[in-house]
């Protein structure tokens, strides 16, 4: 028997949330986009009235205002976001908890055993649209990509079904680019071989396939013959909760630089608090101005997810990987290998002599600021006979007792 997989996918989803909390920027051109700065502001999304003036995601601003002067332009507000998601992705649950979450605004559902699977469907979305005030589009099919393929074929608030007699007559006449997973590149190779259409690719032979995009060439055509994966993957588990952001100009100033790397890693803390989560690796991202990216990461010896142990870290490796040589264009912090806080017991090596946890964070602050400042800026002062624990001095108080 074969399955019934709805794929979900909310209509323009930054904007529409901008529109629910606003509903004076509907029908008006809207676009959702970093810095609004000609040189460097990227356009995330659109509503569909910008997309009528042939506003598009990853154009730059500057080139978004001359083809609408009339635009108008809102820096993502991710917290607002996930918040409209969760709700979303709760309504669905209420009907099954068969749902892969595939990005904030889109999931594929195992509809397989509900009684009226079709309708069930169609609720939810309409539920979505009155009740949380954001349009969707679903694709059914009985596979996923078939299921996606469905999704994107009608825009906004579609509703389309492909199923084992019509997805020929409905897909095999379009553009081969139009493929989910067919990129331009590979849209071109395969047009170079006289494979326009998805029917084309369906039928093509398998050597000639192989031999322009080698194995992926042979599962796209599986695709487009309707076989391949209906397998949803519901226990999807969280490996990483990062925090990245691009930058409307280029970061140059050390002390910027480490700010930024701060509220990075105060972001990525909260997130992962809320979660109730931890993690034993952390990670940094840079991509500097010349497009060069590096990713270095530490693990640790134990679980955290406290904000100044992930900076801590995180700019341990960007001083261990960075000379402050070259301007920065995006920053990126995450922790990973996370598990709930729950299920992770405490443990310190028995050979050490820590008295709290913060006695680790004071001497973990003596190491950033020594590295920064010079040896011996921070030091300890062990032995003093005070009746309390060992004393923490620096230079500058070191100079004042001594005038």
């Amino acid at each position: 028997m074969s399955k019934i997989i709805a794929h979900i996918d909310m209509n323009c989803f930054y904007a529409s949330v901008e529109e629910k909390y606003n509903p004076s920027l509907r029908d008006k051109p809207l676009a959702i986009s970093g810095e609004v700065s000609k040189r460097h502001g990227i356009i995330v999304t659109a509503n569909y009235s910008a997309r009528d003036k042939g506003i598009r995601a990853t154009m730059k601003v500057g080139d978004a205002r001359r083809l609408c002067p009339n635009i108008k332009f809102m820096r993502p507000n991710f917290e607002r976001y996930q918040k409209e998601s969760k709700k979303v992705f709760d309504l669905i649950r209420s009907y099954t908890d068969k749902v892969e979450v595939v990005s904030i605004d889109e999931a594929y559902i195992d509809l397989t055993n509900l009684p009226n699977p079709i309708k069930t469907m169609a609720i939810i979305q309409r539920r979505i649209f009155y009740e949380l005030d954001l349009p969707s589009s679903v694709g059914l099919s009985f596979t996923k990509f078939l299921a996606k393929m469905a999704s994107d074929m009608k825009k906004p608030k579609g509703f389309i079904i492909l199923n084992k007699k019509n997805y020929k007559k409905i897909l095999w006449s379009k553009d081969v680019v139009e493929m989910h997973g067919c990129g331009k590149a590979s849209a071109k190779k395969l047009k170079n071989q006289a494979i326009n259409t998805i029917g084309d690719l369906a039928l093509a032979n398998d050597v000639i396939l192989n031999s322009i995009l080698g194995v992926q060439g042979l599962r796209l055509k599986q695709k487009a013959l309707g076989i391949s994966s209906d397998k949803l993957k519901y226990n999807y588990e969280r490996k990483s909760i990062g925090n990245s952001k691009t930058y409307p100009v280029d970061l140059e100033d050390p002390r910027e630089i480490s700010k930024q790397v701060r509220e990075l890693s105060k972001k990525v803390s909260q997130r992962a608090s809320n979660k109730n989560h931890v993690g034993n690796n952390v990670s940094i991202t840079i991509k500097f101005a010349d497009f060069k990216v590096i990713t270095r990461a530490s693990k640790l010896g134990e679980y955290i997810n406290d904000e100044y142990e992930i900076y801590r870290v995180a700019m341990d490796l960007l001083e261990g990987n960075y000379s402050y040589d070259k301007s920065i264009r995006l920053l990126g912090v995450s922790l990973n290998n996370i598990k709930s806080k729950d299920g992770i017991a405490k443990q310190l090596d028995i050979f050490t002599n820590h008295k709290s946890d913060k006695n680790i964070k004071l001497h973990n602050l003596m190491k950033v600021l020594n590295k920064k400042y010079g040896k011996e800026v921070v030091k300890e002062i062990k032995g003093l006979k005070t009746g309390k624990e060992n004393v923490i001095t620096t230079s500058f108080s070191k100079d004042f007792l001594e005038n």
